[in-house]
Parts: C-alpha cells; structure tokens; sequence
C-alpha cells in the first residue's frame, strides 16, 4: 500500500479506536458504574495497548506528530472546560492526560523501528503504571507523602517494580538479540529504577519521566558487561540502603526527598564513577547533619526544593557521560554541587519554625565543608591534584550564601528559589569551567568504570 494511504488509513483507524475508549470510559462514569480514578486509568490502559499499533499502522513520525498533537489539545481543552468528567473529575491536579500522547511521540521517534526498544517503553508506561494504581487502591496500606494533599502506597511502588521487570524483560528477550540473563539483569535495574522514579513524580508526569528514563536505561544498559550490569544493581540497592540509614539516623528528610537523593546519587555513581557520588553523598550527610535540629516540615515540598539546585550538575553528568569528557567536566561537576549543598542548607534554616539559624560554627560549616571534603575523599583516586580545587570552591559557595541571605528574605521569597537556586549552581559552574581554561586550576581525573570493567 502507498505510504501515505497507510498513514492516513492507520490514523483514522487509531482516531476512531480512541474516540471509542474515551466515549465508553464517559458512558460509563455518567451512568455511575465507574468512578473518576478508575475511568482514567481505564482511558489509560486501553489507550495505551492501542498505542502498541503505531509501529504496524503508522510509517510517518509527521502522522504520529498530527494524532498527539490534536489528542493532547483534545485532552488539554476537555479538561481546562471540564468537558469530559472521566478527565476533569478527578479532584488531584494532573498532567497526565496532556504528557502521555507527547510520550508517545517521543517513543515513536527514539524507538527506530526497534519494537523491543518501543514495547519496553511503553509497557512500562502503560502497564506498570496501571498495576501501581490498582495494588495501592486495592491493598494500600503503607502510605508515604508525595506533594501536598497527595500520596503513593508502598505496596503500589512494589506492584510497579514487578510489572515492570516483566515489562522489559518480556520484549528485550523476545524481540531481541540479546542473552536471556542480560535481558534479566537489564530489566532488574531498570524496574528499581523506574520504581523510583514513578514514586517521586507528582501531577501525572510520571507519563513523561518514566517512559524518557525507560528508552534511556535501555540505550545504555543492555550494552554494558553482565557483571557491571549485576554490580549496578547491587550498588543501587546498597546506596538506597545507606541513604536510608543515615537518614534514620538524623530524621531530617522525608520518603519523596530521600528517593530524590537516592536517584541523583545513584545516577552520579553510574553516569560518572565513584568520584562523581563523592560531592553528592558529602552533600547528603552535610544536610542532615547541619539541619538535624531544623523543624519537620508539616508536608514534603523539599524534593524539588532539594532537586532544583542539583539541574546544572544533573546536566553536566548527563553531558559528560554522552561526550564522555569525563575528566573536563568533573570540576564544574564539582562547583556546581557543592555550591547546591550550601544553597540547600542555607534555605533549609530560612524561616525555620525552631528559629534556628545559619551562623557562626553551622555558617562556616555550609560554606567550607562541601568543597573541602569533597576533595580530600577524592585523593586516593586523583592524587593531589583534587587539592588544587578548593581555593575555588569554598569562594564560590561563600558567595552563593551570601546571595542567598541577600535574596531570600521572609516566606514571600519563597518562589524565587526555584529560579535563583540552579541559576547560583550552574554560575558557579560556569566560573571554574572558565578557571580551568583559563589554566588556573588544573583538570580534575576522574576514575571510570570503563577502566574497571574493560
């Protein structure tokens, strides 16, 4: 059949297959017989195994284009003027509706005709979502907060992670070339990881970052050696197990944050090597430690207030690792973080309910110790070369203090953090990037796994 017959009859096909689904799922929630939460997640399930059609229907990545864009303006109109009550029922704010046809788009894109690279995604997506939804309505009964006014159930985290093994496994190992036990130590990684994703996604974009993290564990992992493969998977749990005792310890963080830090950790030991975790981990224990007398938070707002300092080094260990311009970028790496830290702890005693303040012994601490540590934990791997860092680290996190004091006044400054906190973060990186050109510091070496395991 002609290319363009067979898009324009696959996407009729497709716009008809969900114009159904959601005219049933709003049949159905007028008539009673099925409540708001459920006749989402019925939109969801059925409109996302149709989606498994795309590859079979669909030739064109423009058609794919076409049919998300007009189903997320369908979506985004219905629910703005709360035209479908399977939608706009829901009392939860949620982009869910509105991300998923964009992810869709994106797998179709990435995918390149790799089914299994496609199936995985979106069986993740689709799936496991699905069964987290059902396990925690369903069994729920631990509990942990996510944003304000909403939760997730420890049993629906265990639900996604066991779905999603088999999500991955089932069509890396069907649909591949790749070993069965490759296959399996890929999926195990991938569904603790995406569990932990899932868990600290809020406003449904969980619809957007699992799919996005699901397409790139699967670029990344399957080609890895099966026993780094397998100590990936121990260093995941054996981190998330520390983090959580020492959070113990001290109290100061709650479940969503804790994940947070747990995730960017684990990302910087993977991503980059045990170097790269070294300024992440200083920062966690730094945090709880100078913040432990702090008051509770009544709520968990401090998962983005902890993740947004952290985007510049986030996209730095994302950038270095696909140029694999280790070693250059791992001292503004370094800046970047170690500045986030003494941001964190600096806004962490802002209005704090105890009236505890950031001065004297716990000032110089914020200031001297991220940078400070960071480096001396480094010498056993980079040699004294780490040392010649700290003249331009513990500037840099003086003056971002400082700034902080200056820009952050009362609770109504509140909303500028999550502006000026990545700003401050990736400045700072910048200026030892711009240091080290210059020749003034030397460049950092980084160890990397690559010299490990090859």
């Amino acid at each position: 059949m002609n290319p363009v017959l067979k898009d324009l009859a696959g996407g009729a096909s497709l716009c008809l297959f969900f114009g159904a689904v959601v005219a049933t799922a709003e049949t159905l929630i007028r008539s009673h017989r099925l409540a708001p939460e459920s006749a989402r997640k019925t939109i969801h399930l059925a409109g996302g195994l149709g989606c498994l059609l795309f590859p079979f229907l669909i030739n064109s990545w423009v058609t794919v284009l076409l049919l998300a864009s007009g189903f997320a303006f369908f979506l985004f109109l219905s629910e703005k003027r709360r035209l479908l009550r399977s939608l706009s029922a829901v009392a939860r704010t949620s982009y869910g509706s509105l991300l998923f046809p964009i992810s869709i788009l994106i797998l179709f894109v990435l995918s390149k005709d790799r089914l299994w690279l496609y199936f995985s995604s979106l069986f993740v997506l689709v799936l496991a979502d699905t069964a987290a939804a059902l396990a925690g309505t369903s069994f729920g009964r631990i509990f942990y907060e996510t944003a304000p006014g909403e939760r997730k159930s420890l049993e629906g985290t265990l639900a996604f992670c066991l779905v999603g093994f088999a999500a991955v496994f089932l069509p890396l190992w069907l649909l591949s070339d790749i070993s069965p036990l490759t296959c399996a130590l890929t999926a195990a990684l991938m569904a603790l990881l995406l569990a932990g994703l899932e868990a600290v996604s809020v406003g449904g974009t969980d619809n957007l970052f699992v799919p996005l993290g699901t397409i790139f564990l699967l670029w990344k992992v399957p080609d890895k050696p099966q026993v780094e493969i397998l100590f990936q998977c121990v260093s995941l749990v054996t981190i998330a197990l520390t983090l959580s005792l020492l959070n113990r310890r001290f109290g100061t963080l709650l479940v969503r944050p804790l994940i947070v830090f747990v995730l960017v950790t684990y990302a910087a030991w993977s991503l980059g090597s045990v170097d790269w975790m070294i300024p992440v981990v200083v920062g966690f224990i730094l945090y709880n430690r100078i913040c432990r007398r702090c008051a509770p938070r009544p709520h968990d707002p401090g998962a983005l207030k902890l993740l947004r300092p952290l985007y510049p080094s986030l996209l730095i260990l994302f950038g270095a690792n696909a140029t694999m311009r280790l070693n250059v970028w791992h001292g503004p790496f370094l800046a970047a973080t170690t500045v986030a830290t003494a941001l964190c702890i600096a806004e962490r005693f802002r209005g704090d309910p105890n009236g505890q303040s950031l001065q004297g012994a716990r000032l110089a601490a914020a200031i001297l110790l991220p940078g400070i540590l960071s480096c001396l934990l480094c010498l056993p791997v980079q040699g004294s070369v780490a040392l010649a860092a700290i003249p331009a680290l513990i500037p840099l996190c003086a003056v971002a203090v400082l700034l902080h004091r200056a820009i952050f006044r009362g609770p109504r400054s509140a909303p500028r953090w999550r502006y000026t906190a990545p700003v401050c973060a990736g400045t700072a990186a910048l200026i030892y990037a711009g240091i080290q050109f210059a020749g003034l510091i030397p460049v950092l070496d980084p160890s990397t796994w690559k010299e490990v395991f090859r």
